[in-house]
């Protein structure tokens, strides 16, 4: 899809391009906030990533040589220049630790608690120092006035407002290396964003969030969790084990990764008892040498089986259990290459005992270009996208949208919506943005 940017510099709205620089692959997506409220896809490039291991930049050349690709082929796509990048960030080094702030109000029972009070308290958590770390996002989880627990302290009455949050911090190397990484791409990163809360932004209704949902984002390297409730993100943890570990144990059966993935995606089930003992199935050798490699479906079945459940859904249990919250989890939401898995669906109703879907990238996203677009892999680098077209565009859209209510016969009233596509999805995700982006960038 080809844009004349020239002839339309005044009239349409900025481009934004994310950059999901995964375990198994690096996407680069472009795209603009519509005037419908919705985020229009226009093109992406997709590169094989190996410089990166469970989720960190390993080998930075590599990542970059990478990260040129995925340009390259967007480009041809786009008569957009692409300089500026929003950026996820996650892998092994990425931790989670809760921290207390508080604040006495000399004029707390005269005037009520300001949202400036409560955004100041957030950005004193933002330059908490951690020994080696930098800040990747502060998550408030909720607050007490004068002792009254609250998940909205502006607007009351009180003397000492105390905010609970919990502090996600980067490695300083890796988040270095991240930075390097773009640099030698010639990108500048506009944003550095955690990618559980961005594939979030892609996969999750707004009503998910505010019934209380577990978003669980299966990378190759790593599995990301992170639990809303009332509509806000209240814990985040990141577990050191992806869609990976399941490839290589395929893999051992004496197949390449390439094959082992295949067999993976398209033969293999998280569900032994879904399995046909009787059949074979036949991988043909890739060297060449005519040694063809049968892989009986049910063994198969059994590998996948137990990586899966004990290693992924299992910890996955435990961590919402250890959470805090579990009893505000009423659904999950399973995304990332990991969750294309068949039946993995099931599993994970039987092992976490909660309701359980696929999350696809399509809230509040046009995705009607290639299909591949509209697969869990690319939920991540969609979020991106849509977190930097709310950040950049959401100006843009309210004033063509306030404009054209001036000549618009007021409808009729009805029952709120929570359906992305009214087009009111990014009514008061500028604040929430606002605590989970990495203030290290400037935001304009």
């Amino acid at each position: 899809m080809r844009r004349n940017a020239k002839s339309q510099v005044e009239e349409s709205p900025k481009m934004v391009v994310g950059l999901d620089i995964g375990t198994t692959k690096i996407m680069m997506v472009m795209g603009y906030l519509r005037e419908d409220g919705k985020v229009e896809v226009c093109g992406y490039g997709k590169a094989p990533s190996i410089g990166v291991e469970f989720g960190r930049v390993v080998n930075v050349q590599d990542t970059i040589d990478g990260i040129l690709a995925a340009k390259e082929m967007l480009q041809q796509q786009m008569d957009e220049p692409i300089s500026e990048v929003y950026v996820g960030v996650a892998g092994r080094h990425v931790k989670s630790m809760s921290c207390i702030n508080s604040i006495i109000r000399s004029n707390g029972l005269e005037e009520l608690v300001s949202k400036e009070e409560i955004d100041g308290m957030t950005k004193q958590m933002q330059q908490y120092s951690v020994s080696g770390c930098d800040v990747i996002a502060v998550i408030p989880q909720n607050y007490e006035v004068d002792g009254h627990a609250t998940l909205r302290p502006v607007g009351m009455f009180g003397q000492k407002v105390v905010g609970y949050y919990q502090l996600i911090t980067g490695d300083q190397n890796e988040v270095r290396k991240i930075n390097f990484s773009a640099k030698g791409a010639d990108l500048s990163i506009k944003s550095l964003m955690l990618e559980p809360v961005a594939s979030a932004f892609a996969c999750l209704t707004e009503e998910e969030k505010k019934q209380g949902v577990a978003l669980v984002d299966i990378g190759g390297g790593t599995t990301d969790l992170i639990i809303f409730d009332s509509g806000v993100p209240l814990y985040i943890k990141v577990i050191p084990i992806g869609g990976q570990i399941v490839t290589r144990d395929i893999q051992a059966l004496g197949l390449s990764y390439e094959q082992a993935e295949t067999l993976k995606i398209k033969h293999g089930t998280c569900f032994v008892n879904n399995a046909d003992k009787n059949n074979f199935i036949t991988i043909p050798d890739s060297t060449g040498y005519g040694n063809s490699v049968r892989i009986n479906e049910y063994t198969l079945a059994q590998v996948i089986n137990a990586r899966v459940a004990r290693d992924i859904l299992e910890p996955v249990k435990k961590e919402i259990e250890a959470s805090g919250y579990a009893s505000k989890v009423n659904r999950i939401v399973l995304t990332g290459g990991g969750s294309m898995m068949r039946d993995i669906q099931n599993l994970s109703e039987y092992i976490i005992q909660r309701k359980t879907r696929i999350g696809l990238p399509v809230c509040g996203l046009n995705n009607s270009g290639d299909s591949l677009l509209k697969e869990p892999i690319c939920s991540t680098a969609l979020g991106l996208l849509k977190v930097g077209c709310i950040t950049e565009a959401t100006p843009y859209v309210q004033a063509k949208r306030s404009n054209d209510s001036i000549n618009r016969p007021k409808p009729k009233q009805k029952e709120p919506s929570t359906n992305d596509s009214e087009g009111k999805w990014y009514d008061g995700i500028k604040d929430w943005l606002d605590d989970v982006l990495h203030t290290g960038q400037t935001i304009e």
